[in-house]
């Protein structure tokens, strides 16, 4: 997709100061990982599902994340991955996903991990089931809200002394950020999502 680089980069907080966010180039010593992107189909419309960590994990404690994590040595590929932590983390069976597609690697700074983010539709019987050592809540979000104008915000946080904007999706009852927002970001681009408000 054109421009996904920087739709990726609009989603990094953004220092107030300096106008500088960490930059989203792996290392040397980048991790891999893999997460599923999950989409419920309903009568009432598609729905993107979210889960929300839990605080005791070491990597993105309490943050709304999708079904993913690093791979496994026994893992035979970045798919596998994706549908092995998925199965783990909400139960999902495989035989309720269709793979549809993947979206551009994602780094993230933080925890170093290079994240492979495979789209993936869910049959309508679909339960999911989450893992409490890993998992506090699941939640779906409407497509249509998703792409709402009023769903992404540009917030001010403070973190580590300084204030940063951090562009969030406002929706459910939760704060979508960092890349987990940006992976969303990509894939409502590709829906006809309008990206000006993050590719400035």
């Amino acid at each position: 997709m054109p421009n996904w680089r920087k739709l990726y980069d609009g989603f990094r907080p953004r220092d107030l100061e300096t106008g500088e966010g960490r930059a989203r180039v792996p290392g040397e010593d980048a991790r891999r990982a893999a997460v599923l992107v999950p989409i419920l189909r309903s009568p009432e419309g598609a729905r993107v599902v979210y889960t929300l960590r839990t605080d005791g994990l070491r990597d993105h404690a309490g943050q709304v994340s999708f079904p993913g994590g690093s791979v496994d040595p026994r893992d035979a590929s970045l798919l596998e991955t994706a549908l092995r932590e998925a199965e783990e983390e909400v139960h999902l069976r495989r035989d309720l996903i269709e793979v549809v597609g993947e979206l551009e690697d994602m780094y993230v700074p933080p925890s170093r991990f290079l994240v492979k983010p495979f789209v993936a539709l869910l049959a309508p019987e679909a339960e999911l089931v989450l893992a409490p050592d890993e998992v506090e809540a699941i939640f779906s979000v409407p497509l249509e809200e998703l792409m709402s104008p009023d769903s992404l915000r540009m917030e001010v946080w403070e973190r580590e002394g300084r204030r940063v904007e951090v562009p969030i999706f406002a929706v459910g009852g939760h704060e979508v950020w960092g890349a987990t927002a940006a992976m969303t970001a990509n894939l409502l681009a590709r829906l006809g999502w309008d990206t000006r408000a993050v590719l400035r």
